[in-house]
């Protein structure tokens, strides 16, 4: 049961996955959410392919995990090949012991609409897209959000939460670090619909010469060389 609006409001700066997933969440429990998103509307291209079973728990505490579930495969292993073409190692585990496939494969830009289409439920819950955040100012229990684009000028709210991505504007602002290294090596990305020689689950091919990785998702197989 979705819990009465409450007074204070909270805006999630970014409308990928985990921006959606706060708002669907902040909105079963009746709290006023504005999401901003810089973008005109969702990626439609993927950037993961696979998701856990605490992923599809917190899926399920949304009220939307039946919805997501019909964009996933369940039991979704990763096989790592020699350069001979021979299985050296796998991850495969078969346990439902925490009420979902531990590993799924899902079709991402399927799942975000999924979200989006969720936050339908809650009046109090409102997605605006062409709107970057171009600057934060805490006052108070009070925050400020400045902002540009289609609704351009000064959004209040009682939090702010920073959901966009690897180029976080919020992070920025507040001087987080976003600690780690990236792979220099670039790769070609192929998605093919109906791929006749794809193979379900994932192959990682770990010949130095050309190494590779295969991703068979529910409905496309997307590979990588």
């Amino acid at each position: 049961m979705t819990a009465r609006p409450s007074q204070d409001r909270v805006v999630v700066v970014g409308a990928g996955p985990t921006g959606l997933t706060l708002a669907n969440l902040l909105g079963v429990h009746g709290i006023g959410v504005d999401v901003l998103e810089a973008g005109p509307g969702l990626l439609d291209y993927p950037r993961a392919v696979g998701m856990d079973d605490e992923s599809l728990r917190v899926f399920q505490g949304a009220g939307l995990v039946d919805a997501v579930l019909q964009h996933t495969g369940p039991d979704h292993a990763m096989r790592f090949l020699g350069a001979d073409g021979r299985p050296i190692a796998e991850i495969a585990p078969r346990t439902g012991a925490y009420g979902w496939s531990r590993r799924n494969s899902f079709i991402q830009p399927l799942v975000d609409r999924e979200l989006l289409r969720g936050l339908d439920r809650f009046p109090h819950v409102q997605v605006h897209f062409g709107v970057r955040c171009t600057g934060i100012e805490q006052y108070g229990d009070r925050v400020r959000a400045h902002v540009s684009g289609t609704r351009s000028g000064v959004w209040e709210a009682s939090y702010l939460v920073g959901a966009d991505g690897g180029r976080s504007s919020v992070r920025k602002a507040l001087g987080v670090s976003f600690d780690g290294t990236t792979e220099s090596t670039r790769w070609l990305v192929v998605d093919i619909a109906g791929d006749p020689l794809g193979t379900p689950n994932v192959h990682v091919g770990c010949d130095p010469r050309r190494p590779y990785v295969s991703i068979h998702l529910p409905t496309a197989c997307a590979g990588s060389s």
